[in-house]
């Protein structure tokens, strides 16, 4: 299999090694098949998580352009917020997050605990909005300010989803391609949770352009189908563009948006339930957002007969584990 060249776009290095590919013992066992999981939630940088990959080539290309100033958008707990704000800290950058009340949970622990403690922990500017229809004019009003003051900013999208993020999930499936040979398995099949769909099309975008065979599946954490599927196809398709490579078509987005729960950031008993399971089995946290959703619809097709009996699968933790810690009071 042939690698396409991603050297010309800047990376500002945030990861020191790949992240750890760990065989699920006693959920294989379960379930009947070969279970992995590939640990980004471990990958050493503020608690974690997917969006790493993709900050690497996106502060990459802020620091290319001279920036002084990193924006971005997300949910109060938003995981891409904190590591955005941890990251582009570390490297010298002003941050200033742009947190939107999406999920409606007004108790202390969602509103103060979790990834705000780390923001807080970091001195970032954090501005609370709401999640309406004005939210990005309240970004850009801030960044015409920035401009005014002599600044440079830099606006990465809500997750870090974007044709350049996706980058960062085309060098992780590479990544999975070398450790297979390192663990002497071929993975049937690439799961992960789909939040904004960055991660997933980097995941497909990966499989495209190594040629390889295995399917690449994502789970929904929000009932939203069509919208996250076109996002997901737009986001792949102008990466595609910007390597000169051709177009996907809508069928290549392999989106199960079954198990997402009534609305984002609100998990149900199922989902919680699966969290514990990996906890007590294997001793790995999932989260309450992301993906305990999605480990709850691969397992729940596991014993479908989605996925066949015997069959390798990995699963790609994209972290969250923070969130744990704002959602207390629901264990």
């Amino acid at each position: 299999m042939q690698r396409i060249d991603l050297s010309k776009y800047p990376k500002l290095k945030l990861l020191n090694r790949a992240t750890e590919v760990q065989y699920l013992a006693k959920i294989s066992e379960l379930f009947g098949v070969n279970l992995y999981i590939k640990r980004d939630d471990l990958n050493g940088v503020g608690f974690g998580g997917n969006k790493v990959r993709k900050l690497e080539y996106l502060l990459g290309e802020a620091k290319k352009q001279g920036v002084t100033h990193v924006l971005t958008l997300g949910a109060i707990q938003s995981n891409h917020a904190r590591l955005t704000a941890v990251t582009a800290t570390m490297k010298g950058f002003e941050v200033e997050l742009f947190l939107k009340e999406s999920v409606d949970i007004q108790k202390e622990s969602y509103q103060k605990n979790g990834n705000i403690v780390l923001n807080s922990i970091v001195d970032v500017k954090m501005h609370r909005i709401p999640n309406d229809n004005k939210m990005m004019e309240k970004v850009e009003a801030r960044i015409k300010e920035i401009k005014e003051e002599g600044g440079v900013p830099y606006f990465i999208p809500v997750g870090g989803s974007n044709a350049l993020g996706n980058i960062g999930y085309v060098d992780c499936y590479n990544e999975l391609l070398d450790q297979e040979k390192e663990l002497g398995v071929k993975f049937e099949y690439i799961v992960a949770a789909s939040g904004s769909g960055g991660t997933h099309g980097g995941l497909i975008l990966g499989q495209l352009l190594s040629g390889d065979k295995a399917s690449v599946k994502a789970y929904n954490v929000q009932p939203e189908h069509d919208e996250l599927v076109d996002h997901t196809l737009e986001i792949c398709n102008e990466t595609l563009r910007m390597l000169g490579k051709d177009e996907l078509s809508r069928e290549s987005i392999d989106l199960n948006s079954s198990y997402s729960g009534a609305a984002y950031g609100f998990p149900e008993l199922y989902h919680l339930n699966t969290l514990k399971l990996l906890a007590k089995e294997e001793g790995i946290f999932l989260d309450p957002v992301y993906t305990s959703k999605a480990f709850s619809g691969l397992l729940a097709d596991i014993k479908k007969g989605v996925y066949p009996k015997d069959s390798t699968i990995v699963f790609i933790h994209t972290g969250g584990t923070p969130g744990v810690f704002a959602y207390n009071d629901w264990f």
